[in-house]
């Protein structure tokens, strides 16, 4: 996840440089390069909480089984590896989302598209309680929504999750 995170990362601030001076010849082959790393983004977010949910029931039967012996360091330890990696993936995808989209994608089909490579992961976070309930990873979260209502034009969506969200 660090390698696609930072990869974005310096491929947004190419784009961005670009789009400033002008350069249109090499814009097509950033799109490229934002949708494969916004898909391969979204696909490691989508393990990642994947793997999230389906940890605390195998966590729980095995604790029962042990009755409360071999409660390693490494459970605490991944969850908190996994937030961090979490902030920084959500953090890219503000960065991405800030982007002038309209110089890089021609249509506007194209152009949802690729938010919604970052909104569904997004869903998916807000999926998984103990995400919701970390104050750090909620913020991010409504950091992105709010950032494709500013820019991209998808407030009717978000406005029905920020309404089921409020009812959290």
């Amino acid at each position: 996840m660090d390698i696609i995170v930072s990869g974005l990362s310096a491929e947004i601030d190419i784009v961005n440089q670009d789009i400033e001076s002008d350069e249109q010849d090499s814009i097509k082959e950033h799109r490229e390069l934002l949708e494969i790393y916004g898909f391969l983004l979204q696909w490691v977010v989508a393990g990642l909480e994947s793997r999230a949910s389906e940890k605390p029931s195998t966590s729980t039967s095995a604790a029962r089984g042990r009755k409360g012996k071999g409660k390693g360091k490494a459970g605490p330890n991944q969850s908190s590896d996994s937030t961090v990696q979490l902030k920084a993936a959500l953090e890219v995808m503000c960065k991405a989302l800030k982007l002038k989209l309209l110089r890089v994608f021609v249509t506007t089909s194209e152009r949802d598209t690729f938010v919604s490579l970052f909104t569904r992961p997004v869903y998916l976070i807000l999926e998984n309680e103990q995400r919701v309930k970390n104050e750090t990873i909620k913020m991010h979260v409504f950091k992105v929504l709010c950032i494709t209502v500013k820019h991209h034009g998808h407030a009717f969506g978000r406005l029905i999750s920020f309404l089921m969200l409020s009812c959290i």
